[in-house]
């Protein structure tokens, strides 16, 4: 029974302890960093890889409703996928389903136990996102604004 209990926890921690992540606190403006200029760090075949990604979701931006320019209030950007990793890669996000709330800092972090041989290359990381936002003025929600990040390399 207490090699149950004891083996039940150790799994109950690693799960927790996989999705935890700092924000780097250096970043302060809206953005996603490592930003696109200073891209991800290379992978080494065989140890492990934790890349942590700081999230500052902006709260007040622009948006366009047709031709038009209409300042807007971001209630959430939410990371609904991650595609291109390499098989030994995953991501978890600090946030309950990687949902981000504007005006907010948080983190996504891509880890991998050990990647292989057969993963040497460069791999392309597409990340597919959605932002809600309100009209700032009139508060009325505007529809939703799908985007794709794929300025992402993991080199191995």
């Amino acid at each position: 029974m207490k090699k149950l209990l004891l083996t039940l926890t150790l799994a109950i921690t690693t799960i927790f302890a996989s999705a935890q992540c700092t924000p780097d606190s250096q970043f302060t403006l809206p953005g996603i960093y490592p930003d696109s200029a200073t891209g991800l760090p290379s992978a080494m075949v065989g140890q492990a890889y934790n890349e942590v990604i700081t999230i500052v979701a902006p709260l007040d931006t622009t948006g366009s409703v047709g031709p038009i320019t209409v300042p807007v209030s971001v209630l959430t950007i939410k990371l609904d996928s991650v595609t291109g990793l390499p098989a030994s890669f995953s991501y978890d996000c600090a946030t309950a389903n990687c949902t981000f709330a504007g005006g907010s800092t948080s983190c996504a972090v891509l880890t991998s136990p050990s990647p292989t041989v057969a993963e040497i290359g460069s791999h392309q990381i597409f990340m597919y996102t959605s932002t809600i936002a309100t009209h700032s003025t009139l508060g009325i929600t505007l529809p939703t604004q799908l985007d794709t990040i794929d300025y992402y390399y993991i080199k191995i």
